[in-house]
């Protein structure tokens, strides 16, 4: 189930209690239009709007940007306008569009009253930045994989391998893993040694046990994994580097907080499910 991003919401809060007069006069500000095209207004909200979303993704609120986005907003008003003389209004593809972009603006709403996180402290992030540290070997290595359907299929890709044909372009070409449109290539990463289960940052077992007796630039033999084959190469090992903790806490304190959204969310649903009738197709 996909999570609400609640982290924007959780960014705003209320700054102060304002009176009823106040109130009125802001409502008035985001009425007022901003433009008009052939008569019909783009009000302040919406730009407002705008404004938000451009901010949530890292863009610098400044008079330069309210006059690209307002100017945005004119040129999708003049498109809208002459798409609606080709009656595209009343298009079955447009009309399910914006009954699926109303159904999630519901559930948006909905979760922004009902998602209620505990918020994260810096000493829940401190204890996760400590537990992390302590599960990092002393080595961070650089790897690159191709995962395979089949020994058959593993073998026949280690054998072009060996006679010089590029790592990344045979994992662009033959791996099943999520990498392999980046050559195979996987982040850094860090475990003790020797490798054991459940203590390897994620990476199958196997091939932890093999990378940690790898040399820098090698390609390892085929690995049975589950139902899987593996191919990996070393491309680079270095000293493990921990930043300090003050570098990391607000990284942490955002994922810490979103797996608390995700939590809250997913116990919402599930209390809901069960009061709920279910049919599977």
């Amino acid at each position: 189930m996909t999570s609400y991003p609640y982290t924007r919401i959780a960014r705003l809060a209320a700054i102060a209690v304002l009176s009823l007069a106040s109130a009125s006069l802001m409502a008035q500000d985001a009425d007022k239009p901003v433009a008009t095209v052939n008569g019909k207004p783009i009000k302040q909200s919406t730009l407002d709007m705008a404004v938000r979303q451009a901010t949530a993704q890292g863009n610098a609120d400044s008079p330069q940007l309210r006059d690209a986005l307002k100017n945005q907003l004119i040129a999708r008003e003049l498109f809208v306008q002459e798409a609606t003389k080709q009656n595209l209004d009343k298009d079955a593809e447009v009309i399910a569009v914006a009954e699926e972009a109303k159904r999630t603006a519901m559930v948006q709403k909905y979760l922004r009253g009902q998602v209620k996180p505990n918020p994260i402290t810096e000493e829940q992030a401190k204890a996760h930045y400590d537990q992390m540290k302590s599960n990092l070997g002393a080595k961070e290595f650089k790897l690159r994989v191709i995962m395979l359907p089949n020994d058959q299929r593993a073998k026949e890709v280690h054998a072009q391998i060996a006679k010089g044909k590029d790592f990344a372009e045979m994992a662009r070409q033959w791996s099943l893993a999520p990498s392999s449109s980046r050559g195979g290539e996987l982040e850094w990463v860090s475990f003790k040694t020797p490798a054991k289960e459940g203590q390897t940052q994620g990476l199958p077992l196997p091939l932890a046990q093999a990378v940690e007796k790898m040399q820098k630039g090698k390609v390892s033999e085929p690995l049975a994994v589950a139902d899987r084959w593996w191919i990996v190469k070393l491309d680079d090992v270095r000293n493990t580097n921990v930043p300090p903790f003050e570098q990391t806490k607000a990284n942490i304190m955002r994922m810490l907080q979103q797996r608390e959204v995700e939590r809250v969310t997913n116990e919402l649903a599930t209390k809901l499910a069960k009061d709920a009738k279910i049919v599977a197709q």
